[in-house]
C-alpha cells in the first residue's frame, strides 16, 4: 500500500483552505462540495503537490498530530478512499 502510486485531484475539483486548518471541496462538474478535516487537507495537499507516497503523507501526519505512523497510515488509507468514492481524485 505505501509504494502504490497515488492518486492525482481530479481537474474539475477545487481546493479552498479555511483558516481553522480544514478545507472544501467543490466538484465542477457535480456542484456538490465535500469538507476536509485538518488530515483531509494534509492529505489534499501532498496529492496536489504529487508528494511521495501513503508512507510519506503518513509519517508528516504522525509528525503534525502526534499519532502513531499505523494511526497515521490508517488515516491516509480512509480519506483516499473517501476521496475516490466521491469521484475528486483520478488514477496517477
Amino acid at each position: 500500500m505505501g509504494d502504490a502510486p497515488l492518486p492525482v485531484p481530479h481537474p474539475q475539483v477545487l481546493f479552498t483552505q479555511i483558516d481553522d486548518g480544514t478545507g472544501v471541496l467543490l466538484h465542477l462538474d457535480t456542484k456538490f462540495y465535500f469538507t476536509l478535516n485538518a488530515t483531509g487537507v494534509v492529505v489534499w495537499k501532498a496529492l496536489e503537490a504529487r508528494a511521495g507516497n501513503v508512507d510519506a503523507i503518513a509519517e508528516r501526519l504522525s509528525k503534525e498530530f502526534r499519532v502513531a505512523p499505523e494511526v497515521a497510515r490508517r488515516d491516509v488509507a480512509a480519506v483516499l478512499d473517501s476521496l475516490r468514492a466521491d469521484g475528486l481524485v483520478a488514477s496517477g
